[in-house]
């Protein structure tokens, strides 16, 4: 016959817990229930309660009193003998379980799209970490759908991206708006002033960011429909890939300001840039979360950290302007 497995049925139930178990235990360590009572923050009938609901459980007495103190019986010191270990190992497996949930709690989950994510991000986080060393930032980079699944999945904290299509459950906080400047290989004739119509333009090659087709159509529209056209010559997914065919003289573009801002990217030896002085295209960005999804400090404090970096590029921008 197969023998019943532990904890069946049969098996004596659990009438008591581990707040039982710990009182009794800091009696035992203590020698004193008043002490063990200071100690628990429990008034002591509350501390004698307990030991008594234990005592019942396991149908034996377990503290002597003593003239001096409390000391074990000798089930009591068996008892202690084979709880001991089973609550030192609960407490051990609760403050892993608390320090792995406060790590995560330091941990802030950003995504980008790829842009953003290779241009303007890494700067931030550097100062930020340095800043704050106990926070630690992991950086996704995705096209701007999959960024709005992993938004709705949790997967990460917020994205950061520019103003497009609405996305049912996502929320928008717009940071700063940047205008379109004109780039174009160092020495090209058409930006020699600092300055470009549209109509200008549509007399080169002219280059375009995938994704970028509305700025396209707002240049087009510029143009009234007369004699002068744009099109593109091509049409390519990221900006290291653009800024080589510009630099190579294959074609104009056109980017956002705020990226032309961040140090190296543009090397004035390779490439000029102009402003549109006819048309006023612009981009907006912001910081995209889950509506109603309530944020860890580490990640509030990484989102203040990115609307003051953005907003500082905005004023320059501003000032540059000027």
């Amino acid at each position: 016959m197969q023998a019943s497995p532990k904890h069946s049925g049969g098996a004596s139930r659990l009438n008591i817990g581990a707040e039982e178990l710990e009182t009794f235990l800091t009696i035992a360590e203590l020698g004193s229930f008043s002490k063990a009572a200071e100690r628990l923050f429990l008034a002591q009938p509350s501390i004698s309660n307990r030991v008594q609901r234990l005592e019942r459980a396991v149908s034996a007495r377990l503290f002597e009193r003593t003239t001096r103190a409390v000391v074990l019986t000798p089930a009591g010191e068996r008892l202690r003998l084979r709880v001991e270990p089973i609550i030192n190992d609960l407490h051990a497996v609760l403050d892993e379980f608390r320090t792995e949930g406060e790590s995560r709690k330091r941990v802030v989950a950003v995504a980008a799209t790829p842009m953003l994510a290779a241009m303007l991000l890494p700067q931030v986080i550097q100062r930020f970490t340095k800043a704050n060393p106990a926070i630690r930032i992991e950086l996704h980079d995705d096209v701007t759908p999959q960024l709005a699944s992993d938004i709705r999945s949790q997967r990460i904290d917020f994205a950061v991206m520019a103003r497009g299509a609405a996305f049912g459950g996502i929320s928008f906080e717009p940071v700063a708006a940047s205008k379109f400047m004109v780039v174009g290989p160092h020495g090209h004739p058409a930006l020699a002033r600092g300055a470009i119509t549209a109509k200008e333009l549509s007399r080169y090659p002219f280059m375009a960011l995938a994704g970028y087709h509305k700025k396209l159509e707002a240049l087009t529209a510029a143009l009234d429909g007369g004699e002068f056209t744009l099109s593109a010559v091509g049409n390519v997914s990221k900006v290291s890939t653009l800024l080589g065919f510009v630099s190579a003289g294959l074609g104009l573009t056109v980017l956002p300001s705020i990226v032309l801002s961040v140090g190296g990217i543009i090397d004035d030896t390779r490439f000029d840039i102009a402003h549109l002085s006819d048309v006023s295209l612009m981009r907006e960005y912001g910081i995209a979360s889950l509506t109603g999804q309530e944020w860890s400090p580490a990640a509030k404090a990484f989102a203040a950290a990115l609307r003051a970096d953005f907003q500082a590029k905005s004023s320059l921008e501003d000032v540059a302007a000027d």
